[in-house]
């Protein structure tokens, strides 16, 4: 093996480390993130006597928490499991793959803020906990995308040389969940805005409930 063999050994390794280190570090990122969404999930302090009205009252003041929590954490693990994909096919990186990877993670990293938001859904400001809430959602989908078509389309030299046609696929699958996402998210926020009756603005979300079929419909026609 001479010298010029040997330097490419060398620098293979070392773009396989640096990989490894991106791939690390974004997992710890991912799990910090769903960590500080499950810490929000607290009854506060009580204070005076402790009664059975008081526990289910505070119970069904973290409802909405809670339901916030596990809708994030399912889109957070979707994101993730992507990421895990998508990165499998990578054997060198760049400067605009790490940035977008850490615009990726900076956006991840606002979910912890949005479960905080939401606390606030049962007050009179319905709407605008609703409307930040769903610009992260809508926003992280966007790098996501971003990042997937650098490595599949623009920079194919980053990843190795096999068969991409079942992560094309997906990547237009997402395309479309981002698209029907905003709609959804439009739709939404105006219910939201439009109901005058607080006690009736949970009905904004109904439109959630019939996503994932039609989703599921339109991305089965995707080839």
């Amino acid at each position: 093996m001479n010298n010029k063999e040997e330097k490419g050994i060398r620098e293979e390794i070392r773009k396989e480390f640096q990989l490894d280190r991106m791939i690390l570090f974004s997992d710890a990122v991912f799990a910090i993130v769903i960590t500080l969404m499950a810490i929000e999930i607290r009854i506060p302090p009580i204070d005076g006597p402790v009664t059975r009205e008081i526990v289910t009252h505070h119970l069904l003041h973290l409802v909405p928490t809670v339901i916030a929590y596990a809708a994030s954490f399912s889109f957070i693990g979707q994101i993730w499991y992507q990421h895990l994909q998508v990165f499998g096919l990578l054997k060198d990186y760049d400067k605009g793959l790490v940035i977008r990877n850490l615009l990726l993670l900076f956006l991840v990293g606002l979910f912890p803020f949005s479960i905080t938001v939401i606390t606030q859904l049962n007050s009179s400001s319905f709407f605008l906990p609703a409307l930040i809430y769903f610009t992260i959602l809508f926003l992280c989908k966007v790098a996501q995308l971003s990042l997937q078509y650098y490595i599949l389309v623009k920079k194919p030299n980053l990843r190795v040389h096999s068969g991409v046609h079942e992560e094309l696929i997906r990547f237009k699958k997402s395309r479309l969940a981002v698209a029907m996402l905003l709609v959804l998210s439009i739709l939404t926020s105006m219910s939201l805005y439009l109901i005058p009756d607080p006690q009736l603005k949970y009905m904004a979300w109904w439109w959630f409930f019939p996503f994932p079929f039609v989703l599921k419909y339109f991305q089965k026609r995707i080839k």
